[in-house]
């Protein structure tokens, strides 16, 4: 026996009868339309038909689609849903395929399919724009995929630039991006606050200062400097209170101003977390798909993604593509960008920056090996600047000293003295 709440009162609980049923056709319709043209008061309709506001406007709406019309007892009637246009035959291949793919195929995928990514998919091979809920809805008329409730929790955006280039927020995200590889590797990514533009990405093995210090030397050389850059507060991050943090020293010689968000309130970063939780959602997807098993292959399809996401993705928040939002700023004069303005080298700048003292003998010990500096200060402090490999063309590390801003000395290291460990202080 079931226990519930009784009230001495308590009535019945009947079942109205539908509004046809209680009256004649032709009542309503003189009622709703003598109401459609204001000559008689809702209150008064409400009351003699014995419905609510709400009801009462639908049926006006529905007597001002049929007025001009001759009155016909099925007016009441609520009009046929339309049927749903059957999708393309191609798109239904491509979704049978990698539904069941993502069901039975996938090794670390196996039961999450995204059909955001799949209406992406569509618009890329067929250059068909078809909304994500119709793919879903299509899925689950053919019993090809049962929903159930979506755990990721939705970030909260707190505020909003008005024009490109016043603020870039950069973080990054430690992930599996790559599932063969069996590893974690670091997203480093900078989105401009206003248009959400992507305008700086890069797939890396460690989350490390030498890193963050390249995307942003590539995205400062691509796009230009913006007024401000929004971080957390990670140590790579953080001045410390001896010497500035490699970021932070960077961006105060660009006399770019860094912002930090407040501790333990991570829905100040909303943008940029929902934009992780979008490429988290396709990037390692993407690479499972294609057998990636390097970083150098997954970051062309993260260039790719970033490319899509810029060009076609619209945003639902400000109803426009990245792109299209940056390109209008642009044209409005909204764009507070600027070239970089620095004198000296740009190689010693984004450089990781040590700061070391020299013995008596002239000799500085540095990365566990002595060097040897001819014309240094006795006792003095010296600048270590490590640049590490960046490309083919430049295979090996090299470090400069600097005594008050000129170059004393330049190494190249060896492969037997190159270790990106050894040179990782707590600036790292």
């Amino acid at each position: 026996m079931e226990l519930g709440r009784i009230h001495g009162d308590a009535k019945p609980n009947r079942r109205r009868r539908q509004l046809s049923k209680r009256q004649r056709w032709q009542t309503i319709w003189q009622t709703v339309g003598a109401f459609a043209r204001q000559r008689m008061a809702p209150e008064v309709a409400c009351r003699w038909l014995g419905i609510g506001r709400s009801r009462l406007y639908q049926l006006r709406q529905r007597w001002l689609a049929v007025c001009d019309k001759k009155p016909h007892p099925d007016w009441l009637k609520r009009p046929a849903k339309r049927s749903s246009r059957e999708l393309p035959l191609a798109i239904r291949r491509l979704l049978n395929r990698e539904i069941h793919y993502c069901k039975h195929e996938s090794e670390f995928f196996k039961g999450h399919i995204n059909f955001s990514h799949l209406a992406e998919e569509c618009l890329k091979r067929y250059r068909k724009r078809v909304h994500r809920n119709s793919l879903r809805r299509w899925a689950i008329r053919n019993g090809l995929y049962t929903p159930g409730k979506d755990k990721t929790g939705k970030a909260f955006i707190r505020f909003e630039m008005g024009g490109i280039g016043m603020l870039f927020q950069h973080d990054s995200s430690h992930h599996i991006w790559v599932p063969h590889m069996g590893l974690k590797h670091t997203l480093i990514m900078t989105v401009d606050d206003h248009s959400r533009l992507v305008v700086g990405a890069r797939l890396v093995e460690e989350d490390t200062a030498w890193w963050h210090l390249r995307v942003l030397r590539e995205t400062l050389e691509t796009v230009g400097c913006p007024l401000a850059y929004f971080t957390d507060n990670h140590m790579i991050f953080t001045p410390n209170t001896h010497t500035n943090a490699q970021f932070s020293r960077v961006l105060q010689e660009l006399h770019i101003d860094l912002k930090h968000a407040r501790k333990q309130h991570p829905e100040a970063k909303g943008k940029i977390e929902k934009l992780f939780d979008y490429f988290q959602r396709r990037v390692p997807q993407i690479c499972e798909r294609r057998k990636v098993t390097s970083l150098k292959e997954a970051n062309r399809i993260l260039q790719e993604v970033v490319e899509f996401y810029n060009r076609f993705h619209r945003h639902e928040t400000i109803q426009e593509t990245p792109l299209a939002r940056w390109k209008r700023a642009v044209n409005e004069h909204r764009s507070y960008l600027r070239p970089i303005d620095y004198e000296g080298s740009l190689d010693l700048l984004f450089g990781l920056h040590y700061v070391r003292g020299v013995k008596k003998d002239g000799r500085l010990q540095f990365g566990g090996f002595l060097w040897r500096l001819p014309r240094a200060p006795r006792y003095g402090q010296v600048t270590v600047v490590v640049r590490y490999p960046t490309s083919s063309r430049r295979p090996h590390t090299e470090l400069f000293i600097l005594f008050k801003g000129t170059l004393l000395k330049h190494f190249i290291l060896s492969k037997g003295q190159r270790s990106t460990r050894s040179f990782s202080g707590p600036e790292r």
